[in-house]
């Protein structure tokens, strides 16, 4: 039995757990020991998304990249979707990709038909001096009803939003002004 093989085998058995049928997101394969199997895919169907989920890890992880892969996927399949960037990291996404080496061979190895593509974004401006469409309001005063009207977002999303409104009001906080930002804090 050669090395790659309890890997393997590892690797199906992880891929079980995100076993699916129908429209799912695709997050890519499993990878052991530095082993990629390209038939170990980690799916979450898209009725699952309206759960609570967490992207976290160190600097270079690929944290940006995996919002970036759930953001294009949600897009293609219709899904509205709010994303806070602060650094502009996600605003390529309105831009064709460009293949090159490492994503073909990457692509390869993971048994990904990847294609170039670009999403459709709308860019929004809190106040007049950013670029997209500028918002006149605080966050506050638009208030998750409008906001969710706005966004074309489900029941289960309006309701997230409504709570994500809770927690600064119960605080009696400031989320945003028209002029500058304000962190969210008890004080």
């Amino acid at each position: 039995m050669s090395d790659s093989e309890p890997q393997a085998g590892a690797a199906q058995e992880i891929a079980k757990g995100y076993a699916t049928e129908g429209a799912a997101l695709e997050l890519g394969t499993v990878l052991v020991d530095g082993q990629v199997d390209p038939a170990a895919r980690v799916r979450i169907p898209l009725a699952m998304i309206n759960r609570h989920g967490l992207v976290a890890g160190a600097t270079g992880t690929g944290k940006t990249k995996t919002l970036q892969v759930l953001a294009e996927q949600l897009s293609a399949a219709g899904v509205p979707t709010l994303l806070a960037d602060v650094k502009g990291d996600l605003s390529g996404l309105t831009r064709v990709g460009q293949a090159n080496d490492r994503i073909n061979q990457r692509a390869k190895e993971t048994g990904d038909d990847w294609q170039p593509a670009a999403f459709g974004a709308q860019f929004l401006s809190l106040g007049t001096g950013g670029m997209g469409v500028p918002v006149r309001a605080t966050i506050t005063g638009f208030g998750p009803i409008l906001l969710s009207k706005v966004l074309g977002l489900n029941d289960t999303q309006e309701s997230t939003l409504g709570l994500i409104f809770h927690w600064p009001t119960a605080r009696a906080c400031r989320c945003w002004t028209r002029r500058t930002s304000v962190p969210l804090s008890s004080t």
